[in-house]
């Protein structure tokens, strides 16, 4: 079949022949519909997360939407390896297939795996949002940061504040920010934040870290729920304990691992029923599996858009 293949950590996947996956006990074999790209494909690929650690040769891509022999459809995440999503067949466990409406978009069926799985789940899950809290989303224009915008929505927030840099901005006030704030300079911050929430925020999603974190900390409410689920502004910030200490302040990690599959599985039904009532929308680029090699140098840029690869 043809297959995304790795021949060496770090390097850019190239189309080749791979062998097919077999269907065995416990494990189906389904036709690739449409992979959704993240960063988290890069970072697999160059070998910095220990909880998937692959050796060459293998395929790339971490999530896909195939169909399965019986015509029905399934989002899956982490193929079984040497397989990946990003191949003309790819391998589902029985257990770990978290089934696609009929008539949904695939594309944003496969998007809203681990872009919208991270935030549903640090606002739901880990920071028990209440109606008519205020939510900040350090981050919000970015795909996850934009489906963490709806999803607040979505849960009840009273107001959703998106926090991004330049033209993002507008992406965040897209997709249903009530405000946006600048994150650009760090001396319009402080006043940015203020401006955009006078009460305080009552729950902050954290997708960048680094230099914003410290701001979005000085303005929470007593009692916030701070969840840390990205650094791509630095892996280092610097916080004061009396920051934490004097707001009763609860400083939450998420991430794929360590997320009980229940919870993964229950999250992605949910975004399922919303996004099928269209309240979930992203902008799609969609590429070919051909036009990997080209499509993988487009996400290490940081692509405007949400990358989809289709067979």
């Amino acid at each position: 079949m043809r297959a995304a293949v790795i021949r060496r950590s770090g390097a850019t996947p190239a189309v080749d022949q791979f062998a097919d996956p077999q269907p065995g006990q416990g494990l189906s074999v389904g036709t690739l519909v449409a992979a959704s790209l993240n960063p988290l494909d890069l970072a697999i690929v160059n070998d910095q997360l220990p909880f998937r650690r692959l050796q060459p040769p293998y395929i790339a891509g971490y999530e896909a939407v195939v169909q399965l022999g019986d015509g029905t459809r399934c989002y899956l995440g982490g193929p079984p390896a040497p397989y990946g999503a990003l191949a003309e067949l790819v391998p589902v466990p029985d257990s770990a297939g978290f089934p696609v409406p009929d008539g949904l978009d695939p594309g944003l069926a496969a998007a809203l795996g681990v872009a919208g799985l991270v935030g549903w789940v640090s606002l739901d899950y880990r920071g028990h949002l209440q109606t008519g809290e205020t939510v900040l989303v350090l981050g919000a224009g970015g795909a996850a940061g934009q489906l963490a915008v709806q999803s607040a929505r979505i849960l009840g927030a009273g107001r959703v504040v998106g926090a991004a840099r330049g033209k993002a901005l507008e992406q965040a006030a897209d997709r249903g920010a009530d405000a946006v704030v600048d994150l650009a300079d760090d001396r319009d911050i402080d006043a940015g934040l203020a401006a955009a929430a006078p009460g305080g925020y009552d729950v902050i999603v954290d997708f960048l870290w680094g230099g914003p974190a410290p701001y979005a900390m000085n303005h929470a409410n007593v009692g916030a729920r701070y969840i840390q689920v990205g650094s791509s502004a630095g892996p280092t910030s610097t916080i004061t304990a009396a920051t934490i200490r004097n707001k009763l302040l609860t400083l939450v990690g998420q991430g794929t691992v360590g997320t009980p599959a229940e919870v993964r599985r229950s999250a992605y039904a949910q975004l399922m029923r919303h996004a099928t009532d269209g309240k979930f929308t992203l902008d799609l680029e969609q590429t070919r599996l051909d036009d990997i090699s080209q499509t993988w140098e487009h996400l290490k840029a940081g692509p405007p858009r949400k990358l989809v690869v289709t067979p």
